[in-house]
């Protein structure tokens, strides 16, 4: 590696302990220690070594120095705001983002009192006007941090640049006037005009793809659940994460039509540095950026392009802008994919080559396109195991049917653009063509994500374990080789494969013969049970406030213990925290039947699109008006419906029987709803309990625990301002219950019902 990159090495390192363990007071001193060290370095023998080393230790020191000066000046100035409503004047830095039940803006507050600058408003309220980016406004905010998120450290604004978020007072907000230099966001009315364009120009089904791949706007992609899931389990998001992919076309385009020569150098640096901005500086496509620059530049200046030094000088860029970037998930995926291709990459192409007729055109493209896709995932499986909990196994087959013309699409669809805006008629024919392939890329990755175990949870300890064990043996092949050694690919490869069957095959042996499982998963402020034996699964519930989505959660726990599919969901009532990942699971697994009570309350207007996307899976549906039982495999489900008095009374109870034991799920059930269970019949013990309404003091009450008396409960819950759960009912259940379990405590909570063989 060359020097540019260990200096990058040591700064990022250093920043990513500030970011994440290193106490802000402690940094200076930290950065002392580490100048002293490298006068230390000094005396190591070997040039090489020492320079290395020295380089490392300064950069660290840097890092860290620069951290706290940006925790210091932007950061913590912006979290003495928090709590505090004011009325301010800013300039609207970007375009409204509309989600389902709200919408945000990000802004510049111009106020020179407020020591905040960069802001992201939401407005949950009525809509906003319709901003453009240089917009002056004014209005009344009520101000949040951005470094507290139901009460955990969270990363993801801070990285973005963010200093503070705020609540819009919907009356207060007026547009003043116009920026004098609103000319500075030029990039981004033309990134709003492509957007545009796609929604004018492309078929409802294609022009939300067609708009993330070619600014990187997701948000319309998101809302199609069923595709943006299949497209996470296929592995395949990196594809809209706009990138290098999408800048090595657009240079191979340019050059295309003005030459290779010194010449296209002054034609390709502007456009890539416009289409950074367009795609809002996001770290996958600064990287990019700059690694194109410096391989366009490096001829121009006489010297060889080195992947290394590139990825070095694009992470420092990043990092002196904003150290606080090291915390983004996005700039660790970019960092990591593009770190795989840079050093396993020459290595698994020089293999294929002594291996595979690569004088075959088709071959080596095929070849080639593996070796990238291999690379790429290489450092970043890792990352997606810790932030989404999965390892898309499938993604370089997804990748290999689909990134070609994923290319073709991207080069295609500027042109397409810049025709719909001279001539919109021959623009909605070309973009109808268009959308054909698009339409091919949708079926590869639903097709994809429907085979079995596409993405595997990496959750349990035997995939943790398999997981280390390949990466061992990737080590090995890769050192041996570097010495010139040659360990036979077969080997490895072999291994992997048999460790992955055997994940497999213990995870249908993990839930023994003739026992059931009911889990309560960890999502937050919300609910969400499943209760599986070896042949069947039930959901109760999917629903809650965390940053996983809970039908995600669900799937993966279900795939992790050899589930591929779901007999019942089963949902108590229709509000958020208990149904708002229906939809991701429904897209997710196969789900057999699908159970709602009549008249429940809809107010978050959750029922039709559960209903539109059951009859599209082809699951059937149960309108629950009166009580019955069902039987699924070796459980056995009462599906009660208790009478009380708000909607949250109203829901459904499940009283389950499997193995021999039982357990009561109460949903959102509070003790009118008890009340109503107790008169109409007579309430068993039970061994396990999840307590109503998320430990409220207004559920759980002394007569039903009395009647019940269980083992165990568990309380689903997370952070919340309800003070859930309340203390009079955590004193009830310690007077009866022996074992009090709580998620937000001990994360997802598995209670064994039965002994199994």
């Amino acid at each position: 590696m060359r020097k540019l990159g260990w200096a990058a090495l040591g700064f990022a390192a250093a920043a990513a302990l500030a970011e994440y363990i290193l106490p802000v007071e402690g940094l200076p001193y930290l950065a002392a220690a580490l100048l002293l060290l490298s006068g230390g370095s000094l005396l190591i023998r070997r040039r090489s070594v020492r320079v290395r080393a020295a380089l490392c230790l300064l950069a660290g020191a840097a890092g860290l120095i620069a951290w706290q000066g940006r925790y210091l000046l932007r950061v913590a100035p912006a979290e003495a705001m928090a709590g505090r409503t004011v009325t301010v004047h800013a300039v609207v830095t970007g375009y409204p983002e509309r989600y389902d039940d709200y919408e945000r803006v990000q802004v510049r507050l111009t106020d020179e009192e407020l020591p905040a600058r960069s802001a992201l408003l939401y407005l949950y309220e009525g809509s906003l006007p319709e901003l453009a980016a240089g917009d002056e406004i004014q209005a009344e905010i009520r101000f949040t941090s951005a470094l507290i998120r139901r009460g955990e450290r969270s990363h993801n604004y801070s990285s973005q640049g963010i200093d503070i978020l705020g609540y819009i007072t919907p009356e207060s907000l007026t547009v003043t006037g116009r920026w004098a230099h609103s000319w500075v966001f030029f990039p981004q009315r033309l990134s709003q005009a492509v957007k545009q364009l796609c929604d004018q120009l492309f078929p409802p089904d294609a022009a939300p793809f067609v708009k993330a791949l070619l600014t990187g706007d997701t948000v319309d992609l998101e809302k199609d659940v069923a595709l943006y899931a299949a497209m996470r389990t296929a592995g395949v998001l990196h594809i809209v994460a706009v990138s290098g992919m999408h800048l090595f076309v657009l240079v191979a385009f340019l050059q295309l039509l003005v030459g290779k020569g010194r010449r296209s150098v002054l034609v390709c640096l502007p456009v890539i540095w416009l289409f950074t901005l367009m795609a809002g500086f996001r770290p996958s496509v600064v990287r990019a950026a700059v690694m194109q620059s410096v391989y366009l530049l490096a001829p121009v200046a006489g010297r060889e392009t080195d992947g290394a030094t590139s990825l070095g000088a694009a992470l420092l860029l990043l990092l002196i802008i904003n150290p606080m970037a090291v915390g983004g998930v996005g700039l660790q995926l970019s960092f990591a994919c593009m770190a795989g291709l840079v050093w396993l990459l020459p290595s698994l192409l020089g293999w294929m080559e002594e291996h595979l007729p690569m004088h075959r055109r088709l071959v080596a493209a095929l070849a080639g396109n593996v070796a990238c896709s291999l690379g790429a995932t290489a450092f970043s499986i890792p990352l997606a195991a810790l932030y989404f909990h999965q390892i898309p196994l499938l993604s370089p087959v997804a990748n290999l049917l689909t990134l070609f013309v994923v290319e073709a699409v991207f080069g295609a669809g500027y042109a397409v653009c810049a025709l719909g805006a001279l001539i919109p008629g021959l623009g909605r024919l070309a973009a109808w063509a268009l959308a054909w392939p698009v339409r091919w890329c949708h079926g590869v990755y639903r097709a994809v994500a429907a085979i079995p175990f596409a993405g595997l949870y990496a959750g349990s300890a035997a995939t943790a374990l398999w997981l280390a064990g390949l990466y061992a043996l990737g080590a090995l092949w890769f050192i041996l080789r570097r010495k010139g050694r040659r360990l036979p690919a077969d080997v490895p490869a072999c291994a992997a494969v048999i460790g992955l069957c055997a994940v497999l095959i213990a995870a249908r042996l993990s839930i023994p013969i003739g026992q059931a499982r009911l889990t309560v998963l960890d999502v937050d402020q919300g609910q969400c049970v499943v209760l599986a034996d070896r042949d069947a699964a039930v959901v109760i519930d999917c629903g809650g406030a965390g940053m996983d989505n809970a039908g995600d959660r669900a799937a993966n726990h279900l795939l992790s213990v050899g589930h591929t599919r779901v007999d019942a969901l089963i949902l108590t009532h229709l509000h958020q925290d208990h149904a708002n990942g229906a939809l991701t699971l429904l897209c997710r697994m196969k789900v057999d039947r699908l159970i709602l009570p009549a008249g429940a309350d809809d107010a978050d207007g959750l029922l039709e699109p559960l209903l539109d996307m059951a009859a599209k899976r082809g699951t059937e549906v149960t309108i629950l008006a009166q009580e019955q039982t069902a039987r699924i495999g070796g459980l056995t489900l009462d599906l009660l419906l208790p009478q009380g008095g708000d909607a949250n009374e109203r829901g459904i109870v499940v009283h389950a029987l499997a193995a021999g034991q039982s357990a009561f799920i109460m949903g959102d059930a509070g003790m009118d709803a008890e009340r109503s269970l107790l008169l109409a019949r007579s309430v068993p013990d039970v061994d396990v309990l999840v307590a109503g309404h998320h430990g409220s003091r207004t559920a759980t009450g002394t007569l039903f625990l009395a009647a019940a008396a269980p083992e165990t409960t568990v309380i689903s819950v997370g952070y919340n301002s309800y003070g859930q759960p309340a203390e009079e009912t955590l004193q009830r259940l310690a007077l009866v219950c022996p074992t009090v379990l709580r998620t937000d405590e001990q994360g997802d909570v598995t209670v064994p019902l039965g002994q199994g063989e």
